[in-house]
């Protein structure tokens, strides 16, 4: 029986759930948030992949925990449904100031409907995240929580169209 883990890994020699942010994307975010108070799904305490003021890891569960500031979440992809409800949570009860998703884009899900009326980028290219030998089985998207649009659009263009849901005056 293949597991989503197993169909999320099949290609890149990565066997766990994790995915290390590509570099130049990390130097997007730095330029973005200036300081990124929080990554949520750190890789590593002591020598971790975003520099971020404050680092929560697996074992820490970053679930359990309220997110304040600028946050940027690469989360485990296997658990989007968890990860992305909460993140979408943390920014529409005012805990976090401003949300940076980078996400697997799957407008398929029902967690996707939670993030598909935030400002968010379709990726034009798979990702090769971390160290891995190849590009992700899947095409990622960088959602936006915050009210700086014009600066996301500046720095986060480059990977693809932005796409913001319009409102509408249905009365």
């Amino acid at each position: 029986m293949t597991t989503s883990l197993q169909v999320l890994t099949a290609t890149t020699g990565n066997r766990k759930d994790t995915w290390n942010t590509p570099k130049e994307f990390v130097d997007d975010l730095v330029k973005f948030f200036d300081i990124i108070d929080l990554d949520p799904c750190s890789n590593d305490i002591n020598n971790p992949n975003i520099p971020a003021l404050n680092h929560l890891t697996e074992e820490l569960n970053g679930l359990s925990y309220d997110w304040h500031g600028k946050v940027f979440m690469n989360h485990p992809y296997s658990q989007s449904k968890l990860w992305i409800d909460y993140a979408v949570r943390q920014y529409e009860n005012g805990n976090a100031d401003e949300i940076v998703m980078l996400i697997k884009l799957d407008v398929s899900t029902k967690w996707w409907k939670s993030v598909a009326k935030y400002p968010w980028v379709a990726i034009n290219k798979r990702m090769k995240f971390g160290n891995q030998k190849g590009a992700a089985p899947f095409q990622s998207a960088i959602v936006y929580l915050g009210n700086n649009l014009n600066k996301f659009k500046k720095v986060f263009s480059k990977y693809g169209y932005i796409y913001k849901m319009e409102e509408t005056n249905d009365g």
